[in-house]
């Protein structure tokens, strides 16, 4: 037996890095690339004063600019689909929308395998409902959903 069947190496290990905004929270590997941006519930945003000099910006429209500006400083980026839209990873446990980021990896080209523990670590982080998430282009549905 080789040593990753009795203890996980060092490279096993997933290093999640939160950034927190006023409303908004990201989740990121920057070994991979990978990472999450877990929006706030839309209920809970203050509207934008009726008062010329504050600015027209909602609480969650002002910290979503904001972060995606301190987000792209560092060189991270929402992740859009074919058609143009930001790409979703699922929804929280308690139902807020997280989206998709991503960056230059930090590793080599990482593997399969690493990415797949990297996305694992982010649902994890970011409380993503598994019964959310977009299934995997090599699984097979689950009949039972």
């Amino acid at each position: 037996m080789n040593q990753s069947e009795h203890e996980p190496s060092w490279s096993d290990y997933v290093d999640v890095t939160i950034v927190e905004f006023a409303t908004h929270t990201a989740y990121l590997d920057p070994r991979t690339g990978t990472g999450y941006l877990v929006t706030p519930d839309p209920d809970l945003d203050i509207p934008a004063p009726d008062e010329p000099f504050v600015g027209g910006l909602s609480l969650h429209t002002a910290d979503f600019r904001r972060a995606l500006s301190h987000l792209e400083e560092d060189g991270w980026q929402l992740l859009y689909d074919d058609e143009g839209k930001v790409e979703r990873a699922g929804l929280t446990v308690d139902g807020r929308t997280v989206v998709c980021l991503f960056g230059a990896p930090t590793a080599a080209q990482p593997s399969l395998e690493t990415l797949r523990r990297a996305l694992i670590a982010l649902d994890l982080a970011a409380a993503v409902d598994p019964t959310t998430r977009h299934p995997d282009d090599d699984q097979p549905p689950d009949a039972t959903s």
